[in-house]
Protein backbone atom coordinates (compact mmCIF):
# COMPACT_ATOMS: atom_id res chain seq x y z
CA UNK A 1 0.00 0.00 0.00
CA UNK A 2 1.31 3.45 -0.73
CA UNK A 3 2.53 5.43 2.26
CA UNK A 4 4.44 8.68 2.41
CA UNK A 5 8.15 8.01 1.82
CA UNK A 6 7.64 4.25 1.45
CA UNK A 7 6.47 1.73 -1.10
CA UNK A 8 5.25 -0.72 1.56
CA UNK A 9 2.91 0.51 4.27
CA UNK A 10 4.13 -0.03 7.81
CA UNK A 11 2.16 -1.68 10.57
CA UNK A 12 0.45 0.74 12.91
CA UNK A 13 -0.18 -1.55 15.88
CA UNK A 14 2.06 -3.43 18.31
CA UNK A 15 0.66 -6.23 20.48
CA UNK A 16 1.94 -6.86 24.03
CA UNK A 17 4.43 -9.72 23.92
CA UNK A 18 2.97 -11.88 26.68
CA UNK A 19 -0.54 -11.83 25.26
CA UNK A 20 0.79 -12.63 21.78
CA UNK A 21 2.72 -15.60 23.16
CA UNK A 22 -0.41 -16.89 24.87
CA UNK A 23 -2.43 -16.46 21.69
CA UNK A 24 -4.92 -14.23 23.48
CA UNK A 25 -6.96 -11.54 21.79
CA UNK A 26 -4.93 -8.77 23.35
CA UNK A 27 -5.57 -5.04 23.26
CA UNK A 28 -3.23 -3.20 20.95
CA UNK A 29 -1.71 0.24 20.98
CA UNK A 30 -4.17 2.48 19.11
CA UNK A 31 -2.88 4.04 15.88
CA UNK A 32 -2.31 7.78 15.89
CA UNK A 33 -5.28 9.90 15.05
CA UNK A 34 -8.98 9.95 15.92
CA UNK A 35 -10.75 7.08 17.65
CA UNK A 36 -14.03 5.55 16.51
CA UNK A 37 -16.92 6.58 18.70
CA UNK A 38 -15.27 9.78 19.89
CA UNK A 39 -15.56 13.36 18.60
CA UNK A 40 -13.51 13.90 15.46
CA UNK A 41 -10.65 16.41 15.80
CA UNK A 42 -11.45 19.92 14.70
CA UNK A 43 -9.64 21.22 11.63
CA UNK A 44 -9.19 24.37 9.59
CA UNK A 45 -8.26 23.75 5.95
CA UNK A 46 -7.81 25.92 2.87
CA UNK A 47 -9.56 24.74 -0.28
CA UNK A 48 -8.02 25.06 -3.73
CA UNK A 49 -10.40 27.91 -4.49
CA UNK A 50 -9.22 29.87 -1.45
CA UNK A 51 -11.97 29.14 1.09
CA UNK A 52 -11.44 28.16 4.72
CA UNK A 53 -13.38 25.09 5.85
CA UNK A 54 -13.80 23.83 9.42
CA UNK A 55 -15.34 20.74 10.94
CA UNK A 56 -17.93 22.98 12.56
CA UNK A 57 -19.15 24.00 9.10
CA UNK A 58 -20.51 20.47 8.65
CA UNK A 59 -22.35 20.17 11.94
CA UNK A 60 -25.70 18.46 11.34
CA UNK A 61 -24.41 16.72 8.21
CA UNK A 62 -22.64 13.43 7.72
CA UNK A 63 -19.15 14.29 6.48
CA UNK A 64 -16.97 12.01 4.34
CA UNK A 65 -13.31 13.08 4.30
CA UNK A 66 -11.14 11.39 1.69
CA UNK A 67 -7.38 11.89 2.09
CA UNK A 68 -5.68 11.15 -1.19
CA UNK A 69 -2.90 11.96 -3.68
CA UNK A 70 -2.92 11.93 -7.47
CA UNK A 71 0.24 9.75 -7.42
CA UNK A 72 -1.57 7.04 -5.43
CA UNK A 73 -3.06 4.15 -7.50
CA UNK A 74 -5.83 3.22 -5.03
CA UNK A 75 -6.80 6.90 -4.80
CA UNK A 76 -7.28 7.04 -8.55
CA UNK A 77 -9.12 3.72 -8.54
CA UNK A 78 -11.76 4.93 -6.08
CA UNK A 79 -12.15 8.47 -7.47
CA UNK A 80 -15.06 7.71 -9.81
CA UNK A 81 -17.04 5.86 -7.14
CA UNK A 82 -16.45 8.59 -4.56
CA UNK A 83 -17.64 11.20 -7.06
CA UNK A 84 -20.75 9.18 -7.91
CA UNK A 85 -21.53 8.56 -4.23
CA UNK A 86 -21.12 12.25 -3.41
CA UNK A 87 -23.71 13.16 -6.05
CA UNK A 88 -26.20 10.48 -5.02
CA UNK A 89 -25.89 11.36 -1.32
CA UNK A 90 -26.00 15.15 -1.71
CA UNK A 91 -29.74 15.35 -1.01
CA UNK A 92 -29.43 13.08 2.05
CA UNK A 93 -27.52 15.50 4.23
CA UNK A 94 -24.11 14.07 3.30
CA UNK A 95 -21.11 16.24 2.39
CA UNK A 96 -17.78 15.17 0.91
CA UNK A 97 -14.38 16.84 1.34
CA UNK A 98 -11.14 15.77 -0.32
CA UNK A 99 -7.81 16.55 1.36
CA UNK A 100 -4.42 16.20 -0.36
CA UNK A 101 -1.53 16.32 2.13
CA UNK A 102 1.34 15.63 -0.27
CA UNK A 103 0.87 17.81 -3.35
CA UNK A 104 0.50 21.49 -4.22
CA UNK A 105 -2.84 23.03 -5.08
CA UNK A 106 -1.94 23.11 -8.79
CA UNK A 107 -1.69 19.31 -8.92
CA UNK A 108 -5.04 19.00 -7.12
CA UNK A 109 -6.70 21.43 -9.51
CA UNK A 110 -5.34 19.47 -12.46
CA UNK A 111 -6.74 16.18 -11.17
CA UNK A 112 -10.11 17.65 -10.25
CA UNK A 113 -10.50 19.27 -13.66
CA UNK A 114 -9.40 16.18 -15.60
CA UNK A 115 -11.60 13.78 -13.61
CA UNK A 116 -14.57 16.05 -12.96
CA UNK A 117 -14.52 15.60 -9.18
CA UNK A 118 -17.64 17.44 -7.94
CA UNK A 119 -16.88 18.05 -4.25
CA UNK A 120 -14.52 20.56 -2.56
CA UNK A 121 -10.81 19.83 -2.26
CA UNK A 122 -8.40 21.15 0.35
CA UNK A 123 -4.62 21.01 0.63
CA UNK A 124 -2.48 20.59 3.72
CA UNK A 125 1.14 19.68 4.32
CA UNK A 126 2.16 16.22 5.53
CA UNK A 127 3.27 17.79 8.85
CA UNK A 128 0.16 19.93 9.27
CA UNK A 129 -2.11 19.86 12.30
CA UNK A 130 -4.72 18.03 10.21
CA UNK A 131 -2.28 15.29 9.16
CA UNK A 132 -1.12 14.91 12.77
CA UNK A 133 -4.54 14.97 14.41
CA UNK A 134 -6.03 12.57 11.87
CA UNK A 135 -3.00 10.25 11.96
CA UNK A 136 -2.43 10.26 8.20
CA UNK A 137 0.04 7.52 7.32
CA UNK A 138 -1.67 5.71 4.45
CA UNK A 139 -3.17 6.89 1.19
CA UNK A 140 -6.04 6.87 0.64
CA UNK A 141 -7.72 7.06 4.02
CA UNK A 142 -11.42 7.83 4.33
CA UNK A 143 -13.17 9.11 7.46
CA UNK A 144 -16.94 9.22 8.01
CA UNK A 145 -18.09 11.67 10.69
CA UNK A 146 -21.69 11.64 11.89
CA UNK A 147 -23.98 14.65 12.13
CA UNK A 148 -23.06 14.85 15.83
CA UNK A 149 -19.35 15.29 15.00
CA UNK A 150 -18.41 11.79 16.17
CA UNK A 151 -16.06 9.66 14.06
CA UNK A 152 -17.93 6.58 12.86
CA UNK A 153 -15.58 5.07 10.25
CA UNK A 154 -11.87 5.17 9.48
CA UNK A 155 -10.95 3.19 6.36
CA UNK A 156 -7.34 3.02 5.14
CA UNK A 157 -6.83 2.03 1.49
CA UNK A 158 -9.38 2.21 -1.31
CA UNK A 159 -13.02 2.02 -0.34
CA UNK A 160 -14.62 -0.07 -3.06
CA UNK A 161 -17.24 -1.05 -3.97
CA UNK A 162 -19.55 1.87 -3.25
CA UNK A 163 -21.79 -0.35 -1.13
CA UNK A 164 -19.21 -0.33 1.68
CA UNK A 165 -18.98 3.46 1.78
CA UNK A 166 -22.77 3.67 1.68
CA UNK A 167 -22.94 1.30 4.65
CA UNK A 168 -20.55 3.52 6.59
CA UNK A 169 -22.67 6.58 5.78
CA UNK A 170 -26.00 4.98 6.74
CA UNK A 171 -24.53 3.75 10.03
CA UNK A 172 -23.04 7.18 10.80
CA UNK A 173 -26.42 8.82 10.23
CA UNK A 174 -27.83 6.43 12.82
CA UNK A 175 -25.04 7.18 15.29
CA UNK A 176 -23.34 3.82 14.72
CA UNK A 177 -20.31 2.26 13.01
CA UNK A 178 -20.69 -0.36 10.27
CA UNK A 179 -18.35 -3.33 9.96
CA UNK A 180 -16.30 -4.00 6.85
CA UNK A 181 -17.86 -6.75 4.73
CA UNK A 182 -15.20 -8.24 2.44
CA UNK A 183 -14.28 -11.73 1.25
CA UNK A 184 -10.76 -10.47 0.61
CA UNK A 185 -10.41 -9.35 4.23
CA UNK A 186 -11.51 -12.82 5.30
CA UNK A 187 -8.72 -14.25 3.14
CA UNK A 188 -6.14 -11.96 4.74
CA UNK A 189 -7.40 -12.78 8.24
CA UNK A 190 -7.03 -16.50 7.53
CA UNK A 191 -3.45 -16.08 6.32
CA UNK A 192 -2.52 -14.21 9.50
CA UNK A 193 -4.44 -16.41 11.92
CA UNK A 194 -1.94 -17.33 14.71
CA UNK A 195 -3.59 -20.74 15.02
CA UNK A 196 -1.97 -21.69 11.71
CA UNK A 197 1.51 -21.18 13.14
CA UNK A 198 1.77 -22.96 16.51
CA UNK A 199 4.95 -21.76 18.17
CA UNK A 200 5.43 -24.82 20.36
CA UNK A 201 7.03 -28.25 20.08
CA UNK A 202 10.66 -28.95 19.28
CA UNK A 203 13.11 -26.39 17.89
CA UNK A 204 12.77 -27.65 14.33
CA UNK A 205 8.98 -27.28 14.41
CA UNK A 206 9.20 -23.79 15.89
CA UNK A 207 11.74 -22.71 13.25
CA UNK A 208 9.53 -24.04 10.47
CA UNK A 209 6.45 -22.23 11.77
CA UNK A 210 8.35 -18.98 12.26
CA UNK A 211 9.45 -19.15 8.62
CA UNK A 212 5.87 -19.89 7.55
CA UNK A 213 4.57 -16.96 9.58
CA UNK A 214 7.13 -14.56 8.07
CA UNK A 215 6.26 -15.79 4.58
CA UNK A 216 2.56 -15.31 5.35
CA UNK A 217 3.18 -11.68 6.32
CA UNK A 218 5.07 -11.15 3.06
CA UNK A 219 2.27 -12.85 1.15
CA UNK A 220 -0.34 -10.58 2.73
CA UNK A 221 1.73 -7.52 1.83
CA UNK A 222 1.93 -8.76 -1.78
CA UNK A 223 -1.81 -9.35 -1.91
CA UNK A 224 -2.53 -5.86 -0.57
CA UNK A 225 -0.18 -4.39 -3.16
CA UNK A 226 -2.02 -6.30 -5.90
CA UNK A 227 -5.32 -5.01 -4.51
CA UNK A 228 -4.31 -1.50 -5.56
CA UNK A 229 -5.42 -2.48 -9.10
CA UNK A 230 -8.48 -4.53 -8.14
CA UNK A 231 -11.64 -2.78 -6.88
CA UNK A 232 -13.11 -6.08 -5.64
CA UNK A 233 -10.40 -6.51 -2.98
CA UNK A 234 -11.63 -4.15 -0.31
CA UNK A 235 -9.95 -4.57 3.07
CA UNK A 236 -9.13 -2.94 6.39
CA UNK A 237 -5.47 -1.98 6.10
CA UNK A 238 -5.08 -0.82 9.69
CA UNK A 239 -6.62 -3.99 11.15
CA UNK A 240 -4.54 -6.17 8.82
CA UNK A 241 -1.36 -4.40 9.84
CA UNK A 242 -2.32 -5.04 13.47
CA UNK A 243 -2.65 -8.75 12.72
CA UNK A 244 0.73 -8.75 11.00
CA UNK A 245 2.30 -7.06 13.98
CA UNK A 246 0.85 -9.56 16.44
CA UNK A 247 2.17 -12.47 14.41
CA UNK A 248 5.61 -10.92 13.88
CA UNK A 249 6.00 -10.04 17.57
CA UNK A 250 5.16 -13.58 18.62
CA UNK A 251 7.56 -15.01 16.01
CA UNK A 252 10.41 -12.86 17.31
CA UNK A 253 9.81 -13.94 20.88
CA UNK A 254 9.98 -17.68 20.14
CA UNK A 255 12.79 -17.48 17.59
CA UNK A 256 15.19 -15.36 19.66
CA UNK A 257 16.20 -18.18 22.07
CA UNK A 258 16.84 -20.51 19.12
CA UNK A 259 18.95 -18.13 17.01
CA UNK A 260 22.43 -19.49 16.31
CA UNK A 261 24.97 -18.36 13.74
CA UNK A 262 25.20 -15.38 11.41
CA UNK A 263 22.20 -16.27 9.25
CA UNK A 264 19.88 -16.53 12.25
CA UNK A 265 21.26 -13.34 13.76
CA UNK A 266 20.70 -11.40 10.52
CA UNK A 267 17.18 -12.82 10.16
CA UNK A 268 16.28 -11.92 13.74
CA UNK A 269 17.72 -8.41 13.43
CA UNK A 270 15.68 -7.82 10.27
CA UNK A 271 12.49 -8.98 12.00
CA UNK A 272 13.20 -6.79 15.02
CA UNK A 273 13.87 -3.84 12.75
CA UNK A 274 10.55 -4.39 10.96
CA UNK A 275 8.81 -4.69 14.33
CA UNK A 276 10.31 -1.44 15.63
CA UNK A 277 9.54 0.37 12.38
CA UNK A 278 5.94 -0.78 12.54
CA UNK A 279 5.69 0.76 16.01
CA UNK A 280 7.32 3.99 14.84
CA UNK A 281 10.38 3.40 17.03
CA UNK A 282 12.83 4.53 14.37
CA UNK A 283 15.88 4.68 16.64
CA UNK A 284 15.47 1.03 17.59
CA UNK A 285 14.64 0.08 14.00
CA UNK A 286 17.81 1.78 12.77
CA UNK A 287 19.92 -0.10 15.31
CA UNK A 288 18.39 -3.45 14.40
CA UNK A 289 18.85 -2.90 10.66
CA UNK A 290 22.47 -1.97 11.39
CA UNK A 291 22.91 -5.37 13.07
CA UNK A 292 21.47 -7.07 9.99
CA UNK A 293 23.89 -5.12 7.78
CA UNK A 294 26.82 -6.15 9.98
CA UNK A 295 26.18 -9.69 8.78
CA UNK A 296 25.44 -8.72 5.17
CA UNK A 297 26.35 -5.16 4.07
CA UNK A 298 24.53 -5.72 0.76
CA UNK A 299 21.16 -6.54 2.35
CA UNK A 300 18.81 -4.26 0.41
CA UNK A 301 15.90 -4.78 2.83
CA UNK A 302 18.03 -3.64 5.77
CA UNK A 303 19.39 -0.70 3.78
CA UNK A 304 15.83 0.27 2.85
CA UNK A 305 14.81 0.05 6.50
CA UNK A 306 17.64 2.35 7.52
CA UNK A 307 16.62 4.73 4.75
CA UNK A 308 13.13 4.99 6.23
CA UNK A 309 14.60 5.54 9.68
CA UNK A 310 16.82 8.32 8.35
CA UNK A 311 13.86 9.89 6.55
CA UNK A 312 11.78 9.77 9.74
CA UNK A 313 14.61 11.57 11.54
CA UNK A 314 14.79 14.22 8.81
CA UNK A 315 18.42 13.33 8.02
CA UNK A 316 18.38 14.01 4.29
CA UNK A 317 22.14 13.69 3.70
CA UNK A 318 22.05 10.21 5.25
CA UNK A 319 18.99 9.29 3.17
CA UNK A 320 20.99 10.16 0.05
CA UNK A 321 24.00 8.13 1.21
CA UNK A 322 21.84 5.09 1.89
CA UNK A 323 20.01 5.37 -1.42
CA UNK A 324 23.34 5.58 -3.21
CA UNK A 325 24.32 2.35 -1.46
CA UNK A 326 21.07 0.70 -2.58
CA UNK A 327 21.58 1.89 -6.16
CA UNK A 328 25.12 0.48 -6.11
CA UNK A 329 23.97 -2.91 -4.79
CA UNK A 330 20.77 -3.16 -6.85
CA UNK A 331 20.86 -0.64 -9.70
CA UNK A 332 17.43 -0.20 -11.27
CA UNK A 333 15.27 2.58 -12.61
CA UNK A 334 13.29 2.63 -9.35
CA UNK A 335 16.38 2.85 -7.14
CA UNK A 336 17.69 5.81 -9.15
CA UNK A 337 14.26 7.52 -9.12
CA UNK A 338 14.31 7.27 -5.32
CA UNK A 339 17.83 8.72 -5.29
CA UNK A 340 16.83 11.54 -7.63
CA UNK A 341 13.87 12.50 -5.47
CA UNK A 342 16.06 12.50 -2.35
CA UNK A 343 18.72 14.64 -4.01
CA UNK A 344 16.04 17.13 -5.04
CA UNK A 345 14.59 17.25 -1.53
CA UNK A 346 17.95 18.31 -0.15
CA UNK A 347 18.28 20.95 -2.88
CA UNK A 348 20.90 19.39 -5.18
CA UNK A 349 19.04 19.64 -8.50
CA UNK A 350 22.06 18.75 -10.74
CA UNK A 351 22.60 15.55 -8.71
CA UNK A 352 18.86 14.82 -8.93
CA UNK A 353 18.88 15.22 -12.69
CA UNK A 354 21.92 12.96 -12.98
CA UNK A 355 20.09 10.27 -10.99
CA UNK A 356 16.99 10.60 -13.15
CA UNK A 357 19.15 10.30 -16.27
CA UNK A 358 20.43 7.00 -14.86
CA UNK A 359 16.85 5.93 -14.16
CA UNK A 360 15.72 6.72 -17.72
CA UNK A 361 18.55 4.62 -19.14
CA UNK A 362 17.39 1.66 -17.06
CA UNK A 363 13.67 2.07 -17.75
CA UNK A 364 13.34 -0.40 -20.62
CA UNK A 365 9.55 -0.84 -20.77
CA UNK A 366 6.89 1.75 -21.60
CA UNK A 367 5.41 1.46 -18.10
CA UNK A 368 8.83 1.95 -16.47
CA UNK A 369 9.54 4.92 -18.76
CA UNK A 370 6.18 6.51 -17.96
CA UNK A 371 6.68 6.06 -14.21
CA UNK A 372 10.23 7.38 -14.27
CA UNK A 373 9.38 10.45 -16.31
CA UNK A 374 6.34 11.26 -14.19
CA UNK A 375 8.52 11.54 -11.10
CA UNK A 376 11.15 13.37 -13.12
CA UNK A 377 8.53 15.91 -14.18
CA UNK A 378 7.25 16.36 -10.64
CA UNK A 379 10.78 16.92 -9.40
CA UNK A 380 11.45 19.55 -12.07
CA UNK A 381 8.09 21.24 -11.41
CA UNK A 382 8.81 21.45 -7.68
CA UNK A 383 12.18 23.01 -8.52
CA UNK A 384 10.46 25.65 -10.68
CA UNK A 385 12.00 24.33 -13.91
CA UNK A 386 8.90 24.51 -16.08
CA UNK A 387 10.46 23.72 -19.46
CA UNK A 388 12.25 20.64 -18.10
CA UNK A 389 9.08 19.54 -16.32
CA UNK A 390 6.99 19.86 -19.47
CA UNK A 391 9.55 17.85 -21.42
CA UNK A 392 9.50 15.09 -18.80
CA UNK A 393 5.70 14.95 -18.77
CA UNK A 394 5.71 14.81 -22.57
CA UNK A 395 8.08 11.82 -22.40
CA UNK A 396 5.81 10.19 -19.83
CA UNK A 397 2.77 10.70 -22.04
CA UNK A 398 4.55 9.31 -25.10
CA UNK A 399 5.61 6.22 -23.15
CA UNK A 400 2.15 5.77 -21.61
CA UNK A 401 0.50 5.55 -25.02
CA UNK A 402 2.61 2.43 -25.69
CA UNK A 403 1.65 0.58 -22.51
CA UNK A 404 -0.52 -2.43 -23.43
CA UNK A 405 -4.19 -1.55 -23.03
CA UNK A 406 -4.79 -4.56 -20.79
CA UNK A 407 -2.40 -3.14 -18.21
CA UNK A 408 -4.65 -1.92 -15.36
CA UNK A 409 -2.59 1.27 -15.00
CA UNK A 410 -2.25 2.16 -18.66
CA UNK A 411 -4.88 4.91 -18.52
CA UNK A 412 -3.58 6.19 -15.17
CA UNK A 413 -0.17 6.99 -16.63
CA UNK A 414 -1.78 8.80 -19.56
CA UNK A 415 -3.93 10.83 -17.19
CA UNK A 416 -1.12 11.65 -14.75
CA UNK A 417 1.17 12.86 -17.52
CA UNK A 418 -1.48 15.25 -18.80
CA UNK A 419 -2.37 16.34 -15.27
CA UNK A 420 1.28 17.24 -14.79
CA UNK A 421 1.07 19.52 -17.82
CA UNK A 422 -2.17 21.04 -16.59
CA UNK A 423 -0.62 21.74 -13.18
CA UNK A 424 2.17 23.68 -14.87
CA UNK A 425 -0.44 25.82 -16.61
CA UNK A 426 -2.50 26.81 -13.57
CA UNK A 427 0.40 28.35 -11.66
CA UNK A 428 -0.04 32.11 -11.25
CA UNK A 429 1.45 34.01 -14.18
CA UNK A 430 1.80 30.96 -16.43
CA UNK A 431 0.97 31.52 -20.12
CA UNK A 432 -1.96 29.67 -21.74
CA UNK A 433 -1.25 26.04 -22.53
CA UNK A 434 -2.70 23.21 -24.57
CA UNK A 435 -2.14 19.48 -24.11
CA UNK A 436 -3.53 16.46 -25.94
CA UNK A 437 -3.82 12.95 -24.55
CA UNK A 438 -5.82 9.88 -25.56
CA UNK A 439 -9.30 10.05 -24.06
CA UNK A 440 -9.83 7.91 -20.96
CA UNK A 441 -13.01 7.31 -19.05
CA UNK A 442 -16.60 7.86 -20.19
CA UNK A 443 -17.45 10.12 -23.10
CA UNK A 444 -18.64 13.63 -22.43
CA UNK A 445 -22.36 14.30 -22.92
CA UNK A 446 -23.16 15.04 -26.55
CA UNK A 447 -20.05 13.44 -28.06
CA UNK A 448 -20.23 11.14 -31.06
CA UNK A 449 -19.44 7.45 -31.07
CA UNK A 450 -16.99 5.59 -33.34
CA UNK A 451 -14.47 8.40 -33.47
CA UNK A 452 -10.86 8.77 -32.33
CA UNK A 453 -11.10 10.75 -29.11
CA UNK A 454 -8.57 12.84 -27.20
CA UNK A 455 -8.67 14.81 -23.96
CA UNK A 456 -7.77 18.38 -24.87
CA UNK A 457 -6.77 20.29 -21.74
CA UNK A 458 -6.63 24.07 -21.85
CA UNK A 459 -5.24 26.39 -19.19
CA UNK A 460 -5.42 30.16 -19.18
CA UNK A 461 -6.55 33.23 -17.32
CA UNK A 462 -10.12 33.16 -16.04
CA UNK A 463 -12.47 34.79 -18.52
CA UNK A 464 -10.03 34.77 -21.43
CA UNK A 465 -11.35 33.51 -24.77
CA UNK A 466 -9.11 30.94 -26.45
CA UNK A 467 -9.76 30.43 -30.14
CA UNK A 468 -9.06 26.83 -31.14
CA UNK A 469 -8.37 25.55 -34.64
CA UNK A 470 -7.08 22.32 -36.13
CA UNK A 471 -4.53 21.78 -38.90
CA UNK A 472 -2.88 18.82 -40.62
CA UNK A 473 -6.05 16.93 -41.46
CA UNK A 474 -6.15 15.03 -44.76
CA UNK A 475 -8.86 16.04 -47.22
CA UNK A 476 -12.36 15.06 -46.11
CA UNK A 477 -11.31 14.15 -42.58
CA UNK A 478 -13.34 15.83 -39.84
CA UNK A 479 -12.29 17.09 -36.44
CA UNK A 480 -14.52 18.57 -33.76
CA UNK A 481 -14.27 20.18 -30.33
CA UNK A 482 -16.96 18.99 -27.90
CA UNK A 483 -17.61 20.94 -24.73
CA UNK A 484 -20.66 21.93 -22.71
CA UNK A 485 -22.85 19.50 -24.69
CA UNK A 486 -22.00 21.20 -27.98
CA UNK A 487 -19.62 19.98 -30.72
CA UNK A 488 -18.07 22.41 -33.21
CA UNK A 489 -16.23 21.20 -36.34
CA UNK A 490 -12.68 22.39 -37.04
CA UNK A 491 -12.71 25.49 -34.84
CA UNK A 492 -14.32 26.94 -31.72
CA UNK A 493 -13.86 29.54 -28.99
CA UNK A 494 -13.62 28.52 -25.35
CA UNK A 495 -14.04 30.97 -22.47
CA UNK A 496 -11.85 29.91 -19.57
CA UNK A 497 -13.69 29.23 -16.28
CA UNK A 498 -12.68 30.72 -12.90
CA UNK A 499 -10.31 27.86 -12.05
CA UNK A 500 -8.36 28.41 -15.27
CA UNK A 501 -8.79 24.84 -16.59
CA UNK A 502 -11.07 23.57 -19.34
CA UNK A 503 -11.35 19.99 -20.58
CA UNK A 504 -12.53 19.52 -24.15
CA UNK A 505 -13.23 16.25 -25.94
CA UNK A 506 -11.37 16.52 -29.24
CA UNK A 507 -12.60 14.08 -31.90
CA UNK A 508 -11.00 13.08 -35.17
CA UNK A 509 -13.16 11.28 -37.75
CA UNK A 510 -11.09 9.65 -40.51
CA UNK A 511 -13.43 9.51 -43.53
CA UNK A 512 -10.79 7.69 -45.57
CA UNK A 513 -7.60 5.74 -44.98
CA UNK A 514 -4.38 7.75 -45.00
CA UNK A 515 -1.29 6.34 -46.68
CA UNK A 516 0.82 7.11 -43.62
CA UNK A 517 0.32 8.36 -40.03
CA UNK A 518 -1.03 11.90 -39.91
CA UNK A 519 0.19 14.58 -37.50
CA UNK A 520 -2.80 16.63 -36.40
CA UNK A 521 -2.23 19.89 -34.54
CA UNK A 522 -4.50 21.99 -32.35
CA UNK A 523 -3.61 25.69 -32.13
CA UNK A 524 -4.88 28.17 -29.54
CA UNK A 525 -4.92 31.94 -29.99
CA UNK A 526 -5.92 34.98 -27.99
CA UNK A 527 -7.49 37.20 -30.60
CA UNK A 528 -5.08 36.98 -33.53
CA UNK A 529 -2.05 36.11 -31.40
CA UNK A 530 -1.05 32.41 -31.31
CA UNK A 531 -0.34 31.36 -27.72
CA UNK A 532 -0.07 27.55 -27.60
CA UNK A 533 -0.33 24.38 -29.65
CA UNK A 534 -0.25 20.62 -29.27
CA UNK A 535 0.01 17.80 -31.77
CA UNK A 536 -0.70 14.11 -32.02
CA UNK A 537 -0.15 11.30 -34.49
CA UNK A 538 -3.34 9.76 -35.92
CA UNK A 539 -3.40 6.53 -37.87
CA UNK A 540 -6.59 6.36 -39.87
Amino acid sequence: MPSLGSVTALALFAAPLLAALLGASAPVTPPPGPVLGRPAPDFVLLTIDGRLVRLADYRGKTLVINVWGSWCPPCRLEAADLSAESVSEASQGVAFLGVDTTEPAAAVRAFVAAKGVPYPQAVASSDSAFARDYGIRNYPTTFVIGPDGVLRARHADNILPRAQLHAYIVAAQAGESAPLQSAFQTQLDALLDPAQYPFDGDAQTIRANVQRAVLAIARVDDLMDQAMDDPSRDHDLVATQAEEERLRTAAIAVFAPLAAGDADAAFLAQLRGDDAAARGDWKQADAQYAQALAHDPRDVDALSGQTEAAAAAGDRPRVVRLLKAIAAVAPSYSSFVALGRAEAQRGDIPAAEAAFAQARRRATTPRAQAWTNLYNGRMEAAAGRRAQARAAFARALAAATHIPRDDPRATWYVEQAQEGMIALGVVAGAPPSVSLAPWTGPDLPGSSTSTIKYRLALTGAAGSALKLSVSGLPAHWIASFCTDRVCAPFRTTVVMPPDGVKIVEFQVVPTGRAAHPVRVRVDAALGTRPVASAGTIVTG
